[in-house]
């Protein structure tokens, strides 16, 4: 208890080296930010808030200095934004400066969920609300001028929904690409005649799938995004279009499948940010091409891209929308009470994709009893007639056998790490008020990976090691 407080009352102190230090150093670069120095300013603003130690956290902090720190944060990016849109408007928008944005992007908002998160475990009386479509959210961040928005009611068709899952395959695909991110998974709003909203969306599961909002809001993500199309007129006619297609699969052949293997290249399977780059480019008539920048996919891991059923080289992973200048922020929130697990998850997913790339780690297919669960009675189950019905929502009827093993494996390699990180976070807590940082995070895991390798009977390294070992 004594720690606890010790934590609380540092905590208390804080934010002052933030505000005083950070913001003007950002408020400079912001203000100088051009086509010509684009790579090297955002890479500036990384390395400007991805130096901030535990001690940066935790400095003189008041009720007041929350909000306008956040408020600050959140203009910051915004502005990021605006930039790369005025570039692109004037033709000055190149690939590989809108590539560098992701960086500069996660590093903001890795910020902001650091002083959100300390907040809701500080902050006395202030209500921290579970979903971001709660009404008058006050923890909702929103486009300038648009401050009345309400996510549940004024949403249009055409709108995105960039959102971030719970699961580690959520964790997974946020950091599929050449850059790690923070979101993995996008929807297609659709508003029909009598204003009913709904989503147009494709899962790992069931494959595309039309549904009500509010069957949308009860994934409770962690993370929520609105963007908006320029072109407002364009992006409804691709919202109806999807709605109606893929409404039309369900009822009469069946669901659309889930493309695994992430291929643009034909559209008879769908992934979740494919449904976007098919509509668009369907009510186009390919005039429009969505993203702006396709994912290098195979840049990083991709012995474990592969795993995961990953063939393409590029592809169009959800958090590509964050650099497409054609879409406009409308709005954005977090779930501050349980963003850290989020951040556990994607800690360990960045530690498994480095064990990738620098030690020649590989997933071992059905080296966990979920793994074997999952492809001996799961898949088994999914194509016996009267036992199919338990798992149809479940599992897709195209996934692998093989593939199924994978995703148990990840998972169970998930859990085991995310166990030991868990407990170090708590420690970090109780000490000193703040969770671990990123880097913390990393070291924490890169500890248990080499104990687990003195063991006479490793635990991770019988589901996740060197394949000659």
């Amino acid at each position: 208890m004594k720690r606890l407080i010790f934590g609380q009352l540092i905590f208390l102190w804080s934010v002052s080296t933030l505000a005083q230090d950070v913001r003007p150093s950002i408020k400079s670069i912001m203000d100088n930010f051009s086509p010509e120095s684009c790579i090297v300013d955002t890479k500036k603003v990384q390395s400007t808030l991805n130096s901030l130690s535990a001690q940066n956290y935790l400095q003189q902090f008041s009720e007041y200095s929350y909000p306008a720190l956040s408020q600050e944060l959140w203009d910051f990016k915004l502005s990021l934004h605006k930039k790369m849109r005025s570039f692109y408007q004037q033709g000055q928008l190149s690939l590989d400066c809108a590539r560098s944005l992701r960086g500069a992007f996660r590093s903001i908002r890795q910020t902001e969920d650091m002083i959100e998160e300390s907040y809701a475990r500080h902050g006395q009386g202030i209500l921290f609300p579970t979903s971001a479509f709660t009404e008058d959210n006050p923890h909702v961040h929103k486009a300038q001028g648009l401050e009345n928005f309400q996510l549940k009611s004024d949403l249009q068709s055409g709108d995105l929904i960039l959102s971030r899952g719970n699961a580690f395959t959520s964790a997974a695909i946020a950091s599929l690409g050449e850059e790690d991110t923070q979101f993995s998974h996008l929807s297609i709003v659709y508003k029909d005649e009598e204003g009913k909203i709904w989503t147009v969306e494709a899962h790992i599961e069931v494959g595309s799938i039309v549904r009500h909002l509010d069957d949308h809001i009860k994934d409770s993500n962690f993370r929520t995004m609105i963007y908006r199309f320029d072109d407002q007129k364009l992006a409804a006619a691709a919202a109806k279009y999807a709605f109606e297609h893929v409404k039309k699969a369900s009822e009469t052949t069946g669901n659309i499948n889930y493309d695994f293997g992430f291929d643009m290249s034909e559209d008879q399977n769908l992934f979740c940010s494919e449904i976007i780059s098919w509509s668009f480019g369907k009510v186009s008539q390919g005039q429009v091409q969505i993203p702006f920048v396709k994912n290098r996919v195979q840049l990083r891991k991709s012995t474990f891209v592969h795993d995961l059923g990953i063939s393409t080289q590029e592809s169009f992973i959800p958090a590509d929308l964050e650099i497409d200048p054609r879409f406009n922020i409308i709005a954005e929130w977090r779930d501050a009470n349980r963003i850290n697990d989020s951040h556990e998850k994607d800690a360990v997913l960045q530690a498994m994709y480095n064990w990738v790339d620098h030690f020649g780690y590989k997933m071992k297919n059905a080296s966990s009893r979920k793994s074997r669960f999952y492809r001996n009675i799961v898949w088994v189950m999914r194509r016996t007639p009267l036992l199919k019905i338990y798992v149809k929502n479940k599992l897709p009827m195209n996934m692998s056998r093989e593939l199924i093993g994978y995703f148990g494996v990840l998972e169970s390699i998930g859990e085991l790490l995310q166990k030991s990180l868990k407990i170090a976070n708590e420690e970090s807590i109780q000490s000193r008020g703040i969770p671990l940082l990123p880097q913390e995070k990393y070291d924490v895991l890169e500890k248990r990976r080499e104990e687990d390798l003195l063991l006479k009977r490793p635990v991770l390294h019988k589901m996740f090691n060197r394949p000659a070992e």
